[in-house]
């Protein structure tokens, strides 16, 4: 009985690897390798900092106007024209450390989901087939998105929004609702609103460089979708502590900024 089971299994087991030789012959190695690509996630780790030359250190998310110098040449509704026109910015053309009511200078609230990238620190990107989280040096903060579910119908506003990711050929893609409106879209003031809908694209155009275009649709500030790049490198140093320090910026205001932009009696 014990050989007859010993010629079974061994049978079976010669039949299997006689039709996986089959396959493998019916499936050319090129091919097999092409669709083990189209199917693995694209490899986005690293730490990585914004690229130096060029837009490096971008202020504005206007493709035309990185700098920040026309702020209000953005197609804006009247509402983000008004909200624009009250922003006292530390930077671009309307830059004041004077009465600023930028939130991280004012208050050391989180920077908001695109402001993030535009600071010359670092982040990291964690893929795992549920959740991709992203980690940011510049306050320490960090988001999840789900890569297994849809947006809920109705989801809080929070400082980062709820995100939801999937994969495309080489990229992936990461769309988030929920935001609340007390950020900028970035350095110069640009406001937007609870209805902002985020599209992060990011795909690595080499070894060393990363990728980021974001689409912009906020129905009751701009008047059109619209969008903008970013791009950044690999950096070998890890990322350290850049915390916002509420006591810190307190200190910095006496020190710095109000002996420099108060004027002396009698000027």
């Amino acid at each position: 009985m014990r050989n007859r089971l010993t010629g079974l299994v061994v049978a079976i087991v010669a039949m299997l690897a006689s039709s996986f030789a089959l396959l493998t012959q019916a499936v050319p190695p090129s091919e097999a390798a092409k669709t083990q690509t189209a199917v693995r996630p694209p490899d986005l780790s690293g730490f990585w900092t914004p690229k130096f030359g060029g837009d490096v250190g971008l202020e504005s998310w206007d493709p035309s106007d990185s700098r920040g110098q026309k702020p209000d040449q953005l197609p804006m509704t009247p509402w983000g024209k008004t909200k624009l026109k009250g922003a006292r910015p530390p930077f671009g053309v309307n830059e004041t450390f004077e009465n600023t009511t930028d939130p991280i200078q004012k208050y050391c609230d989180t920077p908001g989901l695109t402001r993030l990238y535009l600071y010359p620190f670092q982040f990291t990107i964690l893929q795992t087939p549920k959740i991709v989280y992203i980690l940011y040096e510049f306050t320490r903060v960090w988001r999840s998105i789900a890569m297994d579910r849809d947006h809920p119908k109705d989801p809080d506003t929070t400082w980062l929004g709820d995100s939801i990711g999937r994969y495309g050929s080489d990229t992936l893609v990461i769309d988030t609702i929920g935001l609340n409106d007390k950020t900028w879209l970035d350095r110069v003031g640009h406001p937007h609103s609870d209805a902002l809908h985020v599209i992060e694209r990011f795909r690595r155009a080499d070894h060393d460089t990363l990728e980021l275009d974001v689409t912009f649709d906020d129905p009751k500030a701009y008047t059109k979708t619209w969008s903008s790049k970013e791009f950044f490198q690999l950096s070998s140093s890890p990322m350290g502590e850049t915390l916002c320090s509420m006591s810190e910026m307190e200190a910095f205001q006496k020190r710095v900024i109000e002996p420099s932009t108060t004027r002396p009696p009698g000027k």
